[in-house]
C-alpha cells in the first residue's frame, strides 16, 4: 500500500474524538512536553551547547489548522475526512501549540538551539502500524536535528531532514 492508501485505511479505524480524549492528548503532547522542558531547562542553560528537539507533525502546521477551521465553518468536516474517521483536532492543536512554544523558547533562550521535527508517517501503535517508516527511521530524524552543527537555526521546523515552514 502507498501512503495515501495506508492513511485512508487508518482513518477508517479512527473514531470521533471525545472531550476527555482531546484533553488527554493536550496534556501529553503539549503540557507534558512543556513540564519536561521546564524541569531540564536549568541543566540545558548551563551547557555550552544545549539543544531541545520537539517532536512535531505536519498536522501542526498552521495551514492544517486553517483548513480544519474552514471545514468546520463550511460544514464539511466529515466530508473532508476530519471526522468521524480522520485526524484528531486535539492532536493538531497540541502540535501547533508545541511549535509555538518551541519558537517562544528559542527567542527567550538564544543560547539554546530549540527546534521541531516532523518524524514522518512512522509504524507505531498510533498509526496501527500503517506507517511508511520504521521507528528507527523516524527517530533518526530527531537525532539528525539534534546533531546539527553550530550555526544552524534555532526556532525552526524540520521535515524530511530539511528546514521547512511552520505554515
Amino acid at each position: 500500500m502507498d501512503m495515501n492508501q495506508r492513511l485512508q485505511q487508518l482513518m477508517k479505524w479512527c473514531l470521533r474524538e471525545t472531550c476527555d480524549a482531546g484533553k488527554k492528548c493536550m496534556r501529553i503532547n503539549y503540557h507534558g512536553t512543556k513540564q519536561v522542558i521546564r524541569a531540564f531547562l536549568p541543566l540545558l542553560l548551563s551547557s555550552d551547547d544545549g539543544r531541545i528537539v520537539n517532536v512535531s507533525s505536519v498536522l501542526g502546521q498552521l495551514r492544517c489548522l486553517a483548513m480544519f477551521v474552514e471545514d468546520l465553518e463550511g460544514g464539511t468536516v466529515e466530508a473532508r475526512g476530519w471526522w468521524p474517521a480522520g485526524f484528531s483536532p486535539a492532536y493538531m492543536v497540541s502540535k501547533v501549540t508545541l511549535n509555538a512554544y518551541s519558537r517562544i523558547l528559542a527567542r527567550k533562550h538564544p543560547a539554546l538551539r530549540v527546534n521541531c521535527v516532523h518524524l514522518g508517517f512512522v509504524k507505531t501503535d498510533m498509526t496501527v502500524n500503517f506507517g511508511m517508516l520504521t521507528p528507527e527511521e523516524g527517530g533518526s530524524r530527531v537525532v539528525a536535528v539534534a546533531l546539527l552543527p553550530a550555526g544552524w537555526p534555532t526556532g525552526a521546523y524540520f521535515e524530511e531532514r530539511q528546514q521547512a515552514p511552520f505554515v
